[in-house]
């Protein structure tokens, strides 16, 4: 751990000693699809600008879109070569996994933009990217989502997509050798539960408690820079991704890039407690649960009982999932360093439309898979950061929640590192307590004294009752620190005057913000004959060796 703090700390020094003035935090707000895939507004083109809504993944380094001559795509919107002025083809033909789905297309170079929460957008220029012509079920196309980027550091140079990529090949490679002088690529998740729930189905199924899905906000990429206001920075603990492991994941998919070890985890089901030590886990929101070794995933249900093992699954074909009793108190606890994440029963049991419950803990069915993947509704309950440097390890950071960005979740989970709080909010009950007991004494002699004058007689006084404890509300459902936000996916064209939104650089330069806010329609894309804009860009960061913001 402390080898991995160390490198990251020198790493940043060694940025300031540069010269290199670090980014400014940019928030790129996340949306859900009509699938239950968090996504976020991505611009192709550096002319005639096509957007199209992304969801993204850390398991690959690679970036793809559907393109216009994909016969299995439907319900989504498909990228056309034709009409970009900056898109170049690249030989040969590629082909990926992730999860249960494969999808495969030529190559291309492509000049993107990721849209931010006010309205302008984050370029990102020569990116290498699969044009993706056809998939199979269980592939990501569908349902809204035109495309997928990778968030993998492809940090090992491989041929596993049917071509040679190497570092250079992915959105990183391109940030250092736009920013010759930068060190450090960071980002941060914060996220809500995913609304996913195992199911019987090839898509990915919706809870019954679930409420309407369109443009829902699932949560926020802190791009660039963490936001230390929503972790405990004094907690946070850092892993090294582990480079050297190549097998045990996901049948037919390739090893994730940042991968990392943790200490153990526990599950506590009444006296009952099972778990496991030096786990290799991929942190990965694509996925919507926890999956784990079929073994390790049966400890658990077995301590419950009345558990069943069924086909149920969010991972169709590579995973099982369980039935429980609505009423199992069962409590899941990772170990990393010196902090313990815990989350409990309201999280990790879930109910069906037919009123029986499912555990979201599934099971690879594969006994060769011996690793784990933590997804979206595991994320949600800590704040985990990636830090991809130019030299050397990436290494991924997990914290504690603070205590705002907690109560303000509906999550019902127990987080570690919580001894203080807990101090803290016995000794504001006991307070609390006082104050309210001498009110309430007050009020009761105030009364004795006018009833003794009134009558003019002794009178034995009955002890006062105290009515219903008061209890303290806040809103489950509130949001996580606000920050300007409305929807921005989904835009076909570059508005009536066929002029694209501006860069984030020429924002940033002008005053002016792209425009993103648009009345829908049936396929939860935006008309262009309502154009409005919507916030202000950011200030510019403060660069000394290159020009505009765009470049960061």
């Amino acid at each position: 751990m402390f080898s991995a703090k160390a490198s990251f700390l020198v790493s940043l020094c060694a940025s300031s000693a540069l010269a290199f003035t670090p980014p400014a935090r940019l928030d790129i707000p996340l949306l859900l699809s009509p699938g239950g895939r968090p996504m976020m507004g991505v611009g192709m083109s550096s002319g005639q600008v096509q957007n199209f809504n992304f969801t993204f993944t850390t398991s690959l380094g690679y970036t793809a879109v559907a393109g216009d001559g994909c016969q299995d795509c439907s319900g989504t919107s498909l990228y056309d070569m034709s009409k970009s002025s900056s898109a170049k083809s690249l030989s040969g033909q590629s082909a990926m996994s992730l999860g249960n789905g494969t999808f495969e297309g030529s190559l291309m170079k492509e000049d993107c933009q990721i849209y931010i929460s006010n309205g302008s957008s984050w370029a990102y220029p020569n990116q290498t990217v699969m044009l993706m012509n056809s998939q199979s079920q269980g592939a990501p196309f569908e349902q809204s989502i035109s495309g997928l980027l990778g968030l993998g550091t492809l940090k090992k140079p491989t041929n596993a997509a049917g071509f040679s990529a190497s570092f250079d090949d992915g959105l990183y490679g391109q940030y250092y050798i736009r920013n010759p002088d930068a060190s450090n690529f960071t980002f941060g998740l914060d996220l809500k539960p995913s609304p996913v729930i195992p199911g019987t189905g090839s898509s990915l199924t919706i809870g019954p408690n679930a409420k309407s899905l369109a443009d829902s906000n699932v949560g926020t990429v802190h791009w660039l820079a963490p936001d230390q206001s929503v972790y405990q920075s004094d907690k946070v603990q850092w892993r090294q991704v582990q480079d050297s492991v190549t097998s045990g994941y996901l049948t037919n998919n390739t090893q994730p890039d940042l991968t990392v070890q943790l200490d153990k985890w526990s599950a506590t089901v009444g006296n009952n407690q099972v778990g496991q030590s030096n786990i290799l886990v991929n942190v990965d929101p694509y996925y919507p649960g926890i999956y784990m070794p079929m073994q390790q995933a049966r400890l658990i249900h077995d301590a419950i009982s009345g558990s069943q093992q069924v086909s149920h699954s969010t991972i169709p074909g590579q995973t099982n999932a369980w039935i429980v009793p609505c009423n199992t108190q069962l409590q899941f606890t990772v170990v990393i360093g010196q902090q313990s994440f815990s989350i409990d029963q309201s999280v990790l049991v879930v109910k069906q439309d037919d009123g029986t419950c499912l555990s979201i803990i599934e099971g690879f069915t594969d006994s060769s898979v011996t690793q784990y993947i933590f997804g979206q509704t595991f994320i949600s309950q800590i704040y985990v950061i990636f830090n991809i440097p130019k030299d050397g390890t990436a290494i991924v950071g997990f914290a504690p929640r603070s205590v705002s960005s907690s109560q303000s979740r509906d999550i019902g989970a127990i987080v570690g590192g919580t001894v203080g709080g807990v101090a803290g909010v016995v000794a504001l009950g006991l307070l609390a307590f006082f104050l309210i007991r001498r009110r309430q004494d007050n009020t009761f002699f105030k009364r004795a004294a006018e009833i003794e004058e009134e009558h003019k007689v002794a009178s034995t006084v009955e002890p006062y009752t105290f009515g219903q404890n008061l209890v303290a509300h806040h809103d489950p459902l509130q949001s996580p620190p606000a920050h300007p936000h409305a929807p921005l996916l989904g835009l076909h064209d570059a508005g009536p005057s066929g002029v694209a939104p501006p860069s984030y650089e020429e924002a940033s330069e002008s005053g002016l913000s792209s425009p993103r806010t648009f009345p829908r329609d049936s396929k939860m894309t935006y008309r262009r004959d309502t154009l409005m804009s919507v916030g202000s860009p950011p200030e510019s960061p403060n660069h000394t060796n290159f020009s505009g913001s765009s470049a960061v």
